[in-house]
């Protein structure tokens, strides 16, 4: 009691410096961010990004369709206005090729030991084309008739070349069957000496034979011209305006979408990406909502969600070679990437790709402490520089950087990468930390910079 009496005077002043310090923090930090970033909105964001009824939000497929309309709805009640105005989708066209599942035809013939069978399937019903093949048809050929388990499909659809086709039973409920009902787009050209892959309905075939005898199989088939078309994609953009810098643009960006469906794991075939990358996409949203509140930033700031990321950062190439607005008044993109599972040990953290390359850590690290997060250093950052939609920047001369806040965990391209393993309070702290760093950037009077690494950097690139 004694020792805690005497010390009384230097404790309370220590608690004061706390205090002020708590309070010189509270005041630095931007005011209603975290009325509108709240715990709440990012769920309710992200879980229907991820549900699955998305499907994985594939480039191209009607679910990723689906999210883009959704996510111009959430532009359009944030407050924010189409670029140009009232149009919110920044289109473009990747080469596909066109499959038919109604106009195929396939009869099989079975030999076994002395027993012949003929299985004349009906199309779209009881085969579907899989993948096509630069040769249409085929008379009493020898085929590949298999089981579809994961294996044998993995197996089948890696031999690409020869004549003979392929055909896989595969139930009614597999993402493959579903996937090639009817007429569809894929993207991608036709390649030479491919070979068919038909997909038959399981229980049309008849059951495989026990001891070592293996029946035979020929097969006669007809595919239409898999037609080459110009498949439709979209960005999703929209813009709040500036004031003194209104000609100026920060790009706050996030790819939005997956996979979308393929081998099951655990009997679950649907790739959701919580992580990659609707946590990414929700912070764009959430974003916006906040800032659209504020008062008017300096500068112009563009919201975008990019497609086809995952087929390798097509749709943000699109864009910035075919920007919205006059690329030379882009100052700096904020790209946001799986935000949602932390390191072990790490939440409340975040890191950035490429951040030796100019002096956007800088501004980053002070306004990240503003929203309460820390930056860390991530052993895979300068390798993943290229590998995410800031890159498509970054070949322009844009300084661009990618921000992340967690590992390449053992969801990453899977299933099991699900939103109930997101860390929802780190995640929601993250995006209230962007927030400060966006509307920095918006606001000071110098756009970031690439210093001597970047500028031999970027001499390389262009090269």
């Amino acid at each position: 009691m004694k020792h805690l009496f005497v010390s009384l005077p230097l404790a309370l002043s220590a608690y004061s410096t706390v205090l002020l310090a708590l309070s010189a923090t509270a005041a630095a930090q931007t005011p209603g961010l975290t009325d509108v970033i709240t715990e709440k909105r990012v769920k309710e964001v992200v879980t229907w990004l991820a549900h699955d009824d998305r499907r994985g939000r594939d480039t191209p497929s009607p679910e990723l369709t689906a999210a883009g309309e959704w996510l111009a709805e959430r532009f359009r009640k944030a407050g924010l206005s189409g670029v140009p105005e009232g149009k919110w989708f920044h289109e473009y066209t990747l080469p596909g090729r066109r499959l038919d599942s109604t106009e195929i035809k396939l009869t099989l013939d079975r030999k076994f030991r002395d027993d012949e069978q003929k299985f004349e399937l009906v199309p779209n019903d009881d085969v579907r084309i899989y993948r096509g093949s630069d040769v249409l048809a085929g008379d009493l050929e020898p085929a590949t008739v298999a089981k579809g388990d994961d294996r044998v499909l993995r197996q089948m659809l890696r031999a690409n070349s020869g004549r003979r086709p392929v055909v896989i039973e595969v139930s009614t409920d597999h993402p493959y069957w579903r996937e090639s009902a009817g007429k569809r787009s894929v993207l991608g050209g036709r390649r030479r000496a491919s070979r068919p892959v038909f997909l038959v309905r399981e229980g049309i075939l008849p059951p495989r034979e026990g001891g070592g005898d293996e029946a035979g199989w020929a097969a006669t088939w007809a595919t239409p011209t898999s037609e080459r078309t110009d498949i439709l994609l979209r960005n999703i953009v929209a813009v709040l305006p500036g004031t003194s810098k209104r000609e100026e643009y920060i790009v706050v960006s996030a790819h939005y979408d997956h996979v979308g469906v393929g081998r099951a794991v655990g009997g679950d075939t649907i790739y959701n990406g919580a992580d990659d990358n609707a946590t990414g996409t929700t912070a764009v949203v959430l974003l916006a909502e906040a800032l659209a509140k504020m008062p008017a930033p300096q500068r112009s700031i563009l919201f975008v969600c990019f497609s086809a990321e995952e087929k390798g950062l097509r749709g943000s190439k699109a864009f910035c070679d075919r920007p919205p607005v006059p690329r030379e008044q882009i100052v700096a993109n904020v790209n946001i990437e799986m935000i949602g599972r932390p390191p072990e040990g790490k939440p409340k953290h975040a890191w950035i790709t490429g951040v030796e390359y100019s002096d956007f850590g800088d501004v980053a690290e002070a306004a990240f402490a503003r929203g309460g997060i820390e930056l860390m250093e991530f052993g895979m950052a300068r390798m993943l520089f290229r590998a995410s939609d800031n890159y498509s920047f970054v070949r322009h001369g844009i300084v661009a950087h990618s921000i992340s806040a967690g590992s390449l965990h053992e969801d990453y391209h899977k299933p099991g990468d699900e939103v109930a393993k997101l860390d929802l309070p780190h995640m929601t702290q993250v995006i209230v930390g962007l927030a400060e760093l966006v509307r920095e950037l918006a606001d000071r009077d110098a756009a970031p910079q690439w210093n001597e690494a970047g500028k031999k950097m970027l001499s390389r690139v262009r090269k």
